[in-house]
């Protein structure tokens, strides 16, 4: 899955119809979803999201609440600051990836993101239940691409 074959990732494949097969590798990432937390400081005016990885700061990824046409961009520390009375969503732009996440209290002053795994490699390292469609004798994923057949009484990929 690399120009000239240079990365390879194995995993399992189902046929789910004719045309189509999904395939998921035997590699998962540790945190499949986004999740948050949040509280209401009563000293606090503002409001303020910090937004990580489970490993570090997602510094100067943008966020936006409650679907503006502007935000703010998290700091060194992967916290923004925003004026606003209520939060129904935020949504946080960092690299490839936007995601939008629902608050389930708009009265939350204080929230900390925790974002899923990001693969955020040239190629893919991590594939949960994607879909490929063969045609022509070729794998097709839905972004344009497509990979070269193998066997397929073996059932793995390369």
């Amino acid at each position: 899955m690399d120009v000239g074959g240079g990365t390879v990732i194995k995993g399992n494949w189902e046929q789910i119809s004719n045309d189509s097969i999904k395939l998921n590798t035997f590699e998962q990432p540790k945190k499949l979803r986004t999740t948050y937390s949040g509280k209401i400081n009563p000293e606090r005016t503002n409001i303020q999201i910090k937004i990580a990885d489970v490993e570090l700061p997602l510094v100067a990824a943008a966020i936006v609440i409650n679907d503006q046409d502007y935000g703010s961009n998290a700091n060194m520390n992967g916290i923004a600051e925003m004026k606003a009375q209520k939060i129904k969503t935020i949504t946080y732009y960092y690299l490839n990836r936007k995601e939008t996440i629902e608050i389930d209290n708009p009265d939350y002053n204080e929230i900390e993101i925790t974002v899923k795994d990001l693969d955020i490699d040239a190629v893919q390292m991590y594939l949960t239940d994607k879909i490929m469609t063969i045609h022509n004798k070729k794998l097709f994923f839905a972004e344009g691409y497509f990979l070269k057949k193998t066997k397929m009484a073996n059932k793995q990929w390369k």
